[in-house]
Formats: structure tokens, C-alpha cells, sequence
């Protein structure tokens, strides 16, 4: 069954217009951009779309994953965001796995955990869409609250106030929730559209990394007691000081190629197309109702 819906939605899915462009498939993509268009009750608005510096040619050969080793840029980012990644797998999923050893009713504990990701999800769609915080700050910031969250557990009580290593165990899961939640967009934006899937495929690794050595931290208490929130707050902290090198992305348009990422400046390839295009449909216009006169 689920073959069967893989294979439908490959038939009637479009291909993305932005990698049709940056693999050099002009037509292509200005037909799909039309059909957009008309779905979308505009009519048939006139695209053309003109090859950018750096835009691969329709017979070239495809970036393949080491170009996030060779790239220089890419490298950097490749390196902190795989940090990123495999920090919010760890602490989300270790403070997920700590819950059951908590003090009291072990099942409202694990529900606990699980209900307080609910805030995180509006939290992380205001905070990354306002221009002073951003996704960089955001992400950064919610990854360091998080650690701080899990340094401030061994200095009160486990239980018992409403100030006790539970209740902030709880409030370092809501930060790092939304943190994870960020680094999934904020990836993507980093990434240029030709080798975005590898990007996301190297991180993502990563993370399951992280998601690996998670139910091991928690029985590093036979160690000491506040051994595993040392770990949670140390790679919280770090990663969310090493998110802060990577650049913002927020109302700044997504680099199509690997030249663009070098380019001080580039602008977007549809809507200055499209303007240009009505632009000049204007004009012909009353050209030709000029001579009808």
C-alpha cells in the first residue's frame, strides 16, 4: 500500500522549480511555475526565467556528498551543524529517557515530558520569524537555555517545590524541543538546493548518533548523581555557542548553487522575473493601444 502511494505521488508530484533552475532546466521549470500560476486562479502569467552565474548546465553532472568536505564553506557549516544536530538528538531523547527515573507516578512523569514539547511548537514559529531574534539566535539560544536548564537541576532539590530538578528537567525539554524543531528549517536554508538532500542526509545521521548514546547517559548516575544533566548542559551550551558561527538566514533568499555561496549578493530568481515579465506585458499593452488610437 504505501508502495503504491509512493509510486502515485511520483506521478502526479511536480518536480521542485528551484533545483529544475539550478540544474540549468529553464523550460521546465517556467512550465511548472505556470501551472502554479493558473492553479493558484492567476492566470497564465507569463515566466522567463534567465541562467544565473553559476547555474549548471542541463547535461552537467550533479554535486555529489563530498563537496560538503571539499566546499570550504560547506565544510564549516557541515561540521557545526552535525554538532547541532547530534546535541538536540542527545538531549532531547536522554531527558525523554531520564523521565522513568524520576521519583513518584513513573506514567505522569513520561507524560510530563511528552506534553511540555506542545508550547515549543508556537514558540519556535514567533521567535524565528521576528527580525531580532531570528533562526541562528533562536536556535542558539533555546540550545543554551536548555543547558543552563539541566546545570540549575543539581543545585535544588529533586522533588518536592516548584522549583526542583524535575520541574526544570521539564523546562530543558521544552528548549531543546524547540530547538530541534528550528534546526530542521534552518538547515535547509543553509544549504544550497543542489546538494540540499545530502546536507539534510549527513545531519540527520548525526542526530541518529546522538539518539544512539542517549539511553546510556542516564545510567552514568552510578558515577555520580548529576552526571548525566552535566552531560545534557555541556552539549547544550556548546552547541548552542557553536550555532551562533553559522550565518542568519531569516528574510535572505536560498542559494540555488555552490557558486552562489561565495557570492556577496544574489538576489531571487522568480519574483524580479515575474515583474519584469507583467512589466513589460503592461507596456506592450498600451503600445498597442496607442496605435489602435
Amino acid at each position: 500500500m504505501c508502495l503504491a502511494n509512493f509510486h502515485d505521488c511520483g506521478r502526479t508530484l511536480p518536480e521542485s522549480p528551484r533545483w529544475l533552475y539550478s540544474r540549468g532546466q529553464m523550460e521546465k521549470a517556467e512550465d511548472i511555475l505556470k501551472d502554479f500560476a493558473v492553479r493558484n486562479g492567476k492566470g497564465r502569467i507569463p515566466v522567463k526565467l534567465r541562467r544565473a552565474v553559476g547555474t549548471s548546465a542541463p547535461d552537467a553532472s550533479s554535486p555529489g556528498v563530498f563537496q560538503l568536505v571539499t566546499h570550504p564553506i560547506l565544510r564549516w557549516r557541515t561540521v557545526v551543524l552535525m554538532y547541532v544536530w547530534y546535541a538536540c538528538s542527545l538531549v532531547y531523547y536522554g531527558l525523554t529517557l531520564s523521565a522513568s527515573e524520576d521519583k513518584g507516578n513513573r506514567y505522569l512523569s513520561v507524560a510530563m515530558y511528552g506534553l511540555v514539547e506542545l508550547p515549543a511548537y508556537p514558540l519556535c514559529m514567533y521567535f524565528i520569524n521576528k527580525q531580532w531574534a531570528g533562526r541562528r539566535k533562536s536556535m542558539a539560544n533555546f540550545l543554551a537555555f536548555a543547558g543552563v536548564s539541566c546545570l540549575l537541576t543539581m543545585f535544588v532539590p529533586v522533588s518536592g517545590s516548584l522549583l526542583s530538578a524535575t520541574s526544570l528537567a521539564l523546562v530543558g525539554k521544552l528548549m531543546v524541543s524547540a530547538a530541534f524543531n528550528i534546526v530542521y528549517v534552518y538547515t535547509s536554508e543553509l544549504y544550497p538546493t543542489v546538494i540540499r538532500n545530502a546536507g539534510l542526509g549527513v545531519c540527520s545521521m548525526s542526530c541518529r548518533v546522538g539518539g544512539i548514546l542517549a539511553p546510556f547517559v542516564p545510567s552514568m548516575k552510578s558515577l555520580h548523581t548529576s552526571m548525566p544533566f552535566m552531560v545534557f548542559c555541556l552539549s547544550g551550551i556548546s552547541a548552542g555557542c557553536l550555532g551562533l558561527l553559522l550565518p542568519e538566514t531569516l528574510n535572505k533568499p536560498a542559494a540555488e548553487t555552490l557558486d552562489e555561496l561565495s557570492s556577496p549578493t544574489y538576489q531571487r530568481i522568480l519574483q524580479p522575473q515575474v515583474n519584469m515579465s507583467m512589466t513589460e506585458l503592461k507596456a506592450l499593452t498600451d503600445h498597442n493601444g496607442a496605435d489602435s488610437d
